[in-house]
């Protein structure tokens, strides 16, 4: 007759392998996972080992474009708005700079393919825990799913964090108001805050957003949702999606086109008929927002408030006090994450993330009495900007 065995544990048992650890590690690569409010509008690329650190890629650039460095690209991008007597007249130009050719024309109307190369290096980046023995002997909650899920919510944060630091490094930026990087709030000069929506987000400002990323040739990000049979649902234009935080949020769901037509939907209005992205929020113009609790603030970058500011306007420091001593505004970055613009790398046959264990019962010359365990993470990144002129940041000030 046979006999129930538990063996040591292995699939030699008769009741099959344990699978507690495997159970512990899942734990933890669920939570590794959980937020990707960034991540989702990253491509992914991969490098093989044994390649050195820097991953590299290439693209040619089209020969009729504007240059990025031409004086108009920065307003006009590629094509848009050129003018009609330049054209005509570079066209027809038969002395070499132009199109056009004489009789008898030799080697002339010469052009060139530029080909542009971006790169980006991996970097390393973990965090541990220790415990004791006596957490495992004494404490009433499962402690070994516990940290692994804890470690991997923290891996969570740090790999969010390192593709939105990567994405707010791009120069393409719009300012509200007209403003640059070092004048945020120059034009608010009413303490009673009657100056502040010179700098708010707009509806303007946000078409203006999205008439520059088309004049970029920027991929917008959905089709066109045509609404529901429910009642009240509304149609969203085929757009671009834009990542806030819950201040710009704020302002956003009180703007108006006129006395009282609010123009921002909110997502429940056209969910049903659309398929929302992680965090998205609502919808305005030819851009859907997705909501960021993790979104970063240019702490006190804007100008300084006026004094004794009474206004709604986010500032950091004081709002009374003499020149100098007052508090500065500010700045909320919005970013648009349009296709193929930024990417991730990963090492090919490398997880996304790595998980590391130690029980307290190994004993070793740093663990002599067998009372100290570990739990610890580790991951490789590196995140690629493709197309600076894809990936937009509108800087705004927001309601506090």
């Amino acid at each position: 007759m046979a006999t129930n065995a538990y063996g040591n544990g292995t699939t030699t048992a008769t009741a099959g392998a344990n699978t507690i650890t495997h159970y512990y590690d899942r734990a933890g690569l669920k939570a590794a996972t959980e937020v990707n409010i960034y991540g989702q509008w990253a491509d992914r690329k991969s490098m093989p080992t044994k390649m050195g650190k820097t991953f590299k890629i290439s693209k040619f650039l089209n020969i009729y474009d504007r240059t990025t460095d031409h004086p108009d690209f920065a307003t006009l991008g590629y094509l848009s708005s050129r003018s009609y007597d330049e054209l005509l007249a570079n066209i027809t130009d038969t002395t070499g700079n132009g199109a056009g050719l004489t009789e008898g024309a030799g080697a002339t109307n010469k052009v060139k393919l530029q080909k542009v190369t971006f790169e980006a290096s991996f970097a390393r980046y973990g965090e541990m825990m220790d415990y004791t023995d006596e957490v495992e002997l004494w404490s009433e909650d499962a402690m070994q799913v516990r940290y692994r899920e804890a470690l991997g919510a923290l891996a969570n944060r740090r790999q969010e964090d390192l593709i939105q630091l990567d994405m707010l490094s791009t120069t393409n930026v719009l300012y509200a108001g007209g403003g640059t990087e070092n004048t945020m709030g120059e034009l608010v000069e009413a303490a009673d805050g009657s100056d502040d929506d010179i700098y708010r987000v707009s509806y303007n400002l946000i078409r203006k957003a999205a008439r520059k990323l088309v004049r970029n040739r920027a991929e917008k990000n959905t089709s066109i949702v045509t609404g529901s049979t429910k009642i009240d649902t509304r149609t969203i234009n085929k757009a671009f999606y834009a990542i806030v935080g819950p201040e710009v949020k704020y302002d956003l769901e009180s703007l108006t086109r006129g006395t009282d037509d609010y123009v921002f939907i909110p997502a429940f209005k056209y969910a049903g008929a659309s398929n929302l992205a992680e965090g998205e929020v609502g919808a305005m113009h030819d851009v859907r927002f997705i909501e960021s609790e993790s979104a970063l603030v240019y702490r006190g970058k804007g100008t300084e408030v006026p004094k004794d500011y009474a206004g709604e306007l986010s500032f950091t420091g004081a709002a009374s006090g003499d020149d100098g001593t007052r508090g500065h505004f500010d700045v909320f970055p919005i970013l648009f994450p349009t296709k193929g613009s930024f990417a991730t790398v990963g090492l090919r046959g490398h997880g996304k993330i790595k998980f590391n264990s130690a029980s307290p019962a190994k004993v070793s010359n740093e663990n002599p009495y067998g009372t100290l365990g570990f739990f610890s993470y580790n991951f490789f990144y590196a995140g690629i900007i493709l197309n600076e002129t894809t990936l937009l940041k509108v800087n705004v000030l927001a309601s506090r």
